[in-house]
């Protein structure tokens, strides 16, 4: 399927941080006919499609709309993030297309006519992952918290210091960690957690008079 066929040409603005990575989408989509692309962010918000990366794309859809048109209805992200969480998080976000880096030129291009009159487009192992998230219980902030601690090597007494909660209270968090990640072991967790992509947000930061906790090692019990 060939959109827009016969009329203008779609055109594409290519705006990843990756340079290589810009250059290669942007050669792939140069030898297409109907598409007319451009690199860098001048003129971007007229383009019919942004093609960017997974923190461009997902902040420019987050983030206030100052125009009467909204980038991420026409965004196609172009990124190795493949983790559940994190395509879930685009999806919901507005995002309309969602591809791998190493997808075929084929495949980058129509993700592009898809995008470009309004239809969604996701790699089928993106909407494999996709769909895998949706059975995911995600946990609450305050168990994202106590989870980025624990994979900081923080132990439950740390944690409660650093979160000005008591031990008991942390047990109960990693208790409910551990069952919603489905996991016996804070380090099966951890690396379950990682596979989900709930370890690729953000980290809450560590407080200047926190513990020293890093050099403690982290024992793999049930809590």
């Amino acid at each position: 399927m060939t959109a827009q066929a016969g009329a203008s040409k779609i055109s594409v603005a290519v705006t990843h941080r990756d340079t290589y990575v810009a250059a290669g989408i942007a050669a792939l989509l140069r030898s297409r006919a109907d598409f007319a692309v451009q690199m860098g962010e001048t003129d971007a918000s007229a383009a019919d499609v942004l093609v960017t990366d997974y923190a461009t794309g997902l902040h420019g859809a987050t983030a206030t709309v100052r125009s009467r048109r909204s980038t991420a209805s026409s965004s196609l992200i172009v990124t190795d993030q493949n983790a559940g969480l994190q395509i879930r998080r685009a999806v919901d976000a507005g995002i309309r297309g969602y591809v791998l880096q190493d997808c075929t030129a084929d495949e980058l291009s129509e993700a592009v006519r898809c995008v470009a009159v309004g239809r969604r487009y996701l790699s089928d192992s993106v909407a494999e992952q996709l769909l895998d998230s949706l059975t995911f219980v995600v946990p609450t902030g305050r168990e994202l918290e106590v989870l980025h601690l624990i994979a900081r090597g923080l132990n439950n007494k740390d944690i409660g210091r650093h979160l000005g909660i008591g031990e008991g209270t942390v047990k109960s968090h990693v208790k409910a960690i551990l069952g919603k990640l489905g996991e016996p072991t804070r380090t099966a967790a951890l690396r379950e957690a990682r596979r989900r992509g709930l370890l690729t947000e953000e980290r809450p930061p560590m407080s200047s008079a926190g513990p020293r906790a890093s050099m403690r090692s982290q024992r793999d019990g049930l809590l």
